[in-house]
């Protein structure tokens, strides 16, 4: 049976907060290690703990103590995750007598096995999957993410330093993530959360060249004008993701047009 939780009041939790990290069982697939600090949000020390992985098409929970005496349950292998996607994660912290959702941190992207603290909020996680003729697919339905096809062979390599990748692929994957942001979740404050993808997205293009904050959506301006300054917003940062990265110079470069 699925308990149901009551919402009401929640707390969001810092995904800086929390670290999980991949790695692989003895018996193959996945299991995960978790470490996380809940100091300072107030929690009742007897609220229950629990990390839940998930992908598009599978779940698993696991109880992590409480609150007060955290206890990682000694079998963490996600026997019931499928292999692809790779799964994300998220933290509950639930009031134990009547299952009030009290805090959680969400979307959490777990580090791969070598990988280092300094890639815990990358901007643009990168997975290999098979994607059939297709050569890169950008996912934007949670944390965003960069597919690309393992079929293809140092694809890899070609997406983190390749000229005609970087001036092809990027400006779209810009466009397409601050049009998810901005128009779709009508998100405008690089500040909202240090630790949301929206925040962590706009306040790296604000920080190019002549890119100031989105435009702030209004009771006062119609639906209309506030999608059309939206877009141009977006378009306006796109080029100045451009300039900063000189997209054209580099593509005119790898076609063999331009100054070695």
């Amino acid at each position: 049976m699925i308990r149901r939780l009551n919402y009401t009041g929640r707390k969001r939790i810092s995904r800086a907060r929390v670290t999980v990290r991949l790695l692989p069982a003895p018996s193959g697939g996945w299991r995960f290690d978790a470490e996380f600090d809940l100091a300072g949000h107030g929690f009742p020390s007897e609220s229950n703990v629990y990390i839940e992985a998930y992908n598009a098409t599978s779940y698993m929970r696991f109880a992590f103590g409480t609150v007060g005496a955290k206890s990682a349950p000694p079998d963490l292998v996600l026997r019931e995750i499928t292999q692809s996607p790779l799964p994300k994660f998220r933290l509950k912290v639930v009031e134990a007598r009547h299952g009030l959702l009290l805090g959680v941190a969400d979307k959490l992207i777990p580090l791969q096995p070598d990988e280092s603290l300094a890639h815990k909020q990358s901007l643009l996680p990168v997975e290999f999957r098979d994607l059939g003729e297709r050569v890169w697919r950008l996912d934007v339905s949670d944390w965003p993410v960069l597919e690309l096809n393992q079929r293809v062979a140092d694809l890899g390599e070609i997406a983190r330093s390749g000229d005609s990748f970087l001036a092809l692929v990027y400006p779209e994957v810009v466009r397409r993530i601050l049009h998810e942001a901005v128009i779709e979740q009508e998100q405008t404050d690089p500040a909202f959360d240090e630790a949301d993808w929206t925040s962590l997205w706009l306040r790296y293009v604000c920080s190019l060249p002549g890119v100031e904050a989105p435009p702030e959506r209004t009771i006062s301006v119609a639906e209309g004008e506030a999608r059309a300054r939206a877009e141009e917003w977006i378009e306006q940062a796109v080029q100045a993701f451009c300039r900063a990265r000189d997209a054209r110079v580099r593509f005119e470069r790898a076609m063999g047009r331009g100054a070695p």
